[in-house]
């Protein structure tokens, strides 16, 4: 008998499984293969801001320092400065640091042990699991949200990325948004000495994009003499579902669809959900109401918002006017209005 079971055993996973044991809440932590985490799909560039109030010991997972960003719009380039403002990482060891963190708070995980369904308090895995709570942290393709006939994810981007070595990096500390690709972005990312994560989200024709993608100069230069290492594709939920709540079943993460629209980052939000749903399945087992649908929103889903809107008014900009617009920010120097100021999770509080 567990009071909680998390479905999921990735980085969010295991930053909910940590919560609840730190809590005192029998938890079981269920991964579906032999491993843990998402096998490195993730560009995993994170704020610096976002990784502290995470709670997760990141620094061994840590591959670059990010102090700033050039932000392409066809040929107009607008430059932002900010001290250290984000990580590229590990996504392997962050995932394995989560899982550890939750483990030596009490959590049991369960390796080769998939979410099938829920019967009552019944869960069906490699052996039936009897729980008060459920916590889906299983991502985009939740078996948990589908079990329970969750609302489906309304805005969904196909992504790709590869990894090179061997790149010509002028500043590795720097990283290059592209702009004109409709659906989210394309983004080049150092990640250590000599090596960058190349990459894309778009709607729909893929593979045209990444020819567009490639025919970048910026992207020509970087990638002139590189070695791919590896590549996948993806994808990412622009939007959180109508409904993460059903009973004592919760949604967290890319299956609850809590991520950035403006960039497709899921993990700062995804695990500040995740500590939300510890509490409130703390308050629950207690007697009390277990009330997570109002409780995260109420906390995040304005911040979410405000990314959303950046999303759409990138997608509605014609790609001369941006472009324009750059030229027109780069002459008054607006850039300088970010340095040293950004925060790229809780825009415009």
């Amino acid at each position: 008998m567990y009071d909680a079971v998390v479905a999921g055993a990735s980085v969010i996973g295991g930053v909910c499984a940590r919560e609840l044991a730190s809590r005192g809440i029998r938890t079981v932590l269920l991964s579906d293969q032999p491993g843990i985490g998402k096998d490195g799909k993730c560009t995993c560039i994170i704020s610096r801001k976002g990784l502290d109030k995470t709670g997760i010991n990141y620094s061994d997972a840590v591959l670059q320092k990010i102090d700033g960003a050039r932000v392409w719009s066809g040929s107009a380039c607008m430059e932002v400065r900010s001290k250290e403002v984000a990580l590229v990482l590990n996504r392997f060891l962050l995932d394995a640091t989560s899982v550890e963190q939750a483990q030596d708070k009490g959590a049991e995980l369960k390796r080769n042990s998939p979410f099938r369904e829920l019967h009552g308090e019944i869960v069906e895995s490699l052996v039936p699991i009897r729980t008060k709570t459920v916590i889906g942290a299983d991502g985009i393709a939740s078996h948990v949200a589908r079990s329970q006939n969750f609302p489906q994810l309304e805005e969904i981007v196909v992504a790709w990325e590869a990894e090179y070595g061997n790149a010509d990096l002028e500043d590795s500390s720097i990283v290059d948004v592209f702009t004109d690709f409709p659906g989210l972005l394309a983004w080049s990312v150092p990640c250590g000495e000599n090596s960058v994560r190349v990459g894309l989200a778009v709607k729909n024709n893929i593979q045209e994009h990444k020819r567009r993608l490639f025919l970048k100069p910026r992207i020509q230069k970087t990638l002139k003499n590189a070695e791919k290492k590896r590549e996948f594709y993806h994808s990412i939920p622009l939007r959180y579902r109508r409904q993460t709540q059903k009973n004592n079943v919760l949604l967290v993460g890319d299956a609850a669809g809590q991520v950035k629209a403006s960039t497709g980052g899921g993990i700062v939000f995804g695990s500040l959900c995740a500590i939300e749903a510890a509490e409130q399945t703390k308050q629950f087992l207690g007697g009390g109401v277990l009330d997570y649908e109002n409780s995260w929103r109420s906390k995040y889903a304005k911040t979410l918002d405000r990314h959303q809107l950046i999303r759409k008014t990138l997608d509605a900009t014609p790609s001369f006017v941006a472009t324009t617009g750059l030229h027109v920010l780069n002459a008054i120097k607006f850039n300088r209005f970010f340095e040293g100021k950004g925060d790229m999770d809780f825009i415009l509080k």
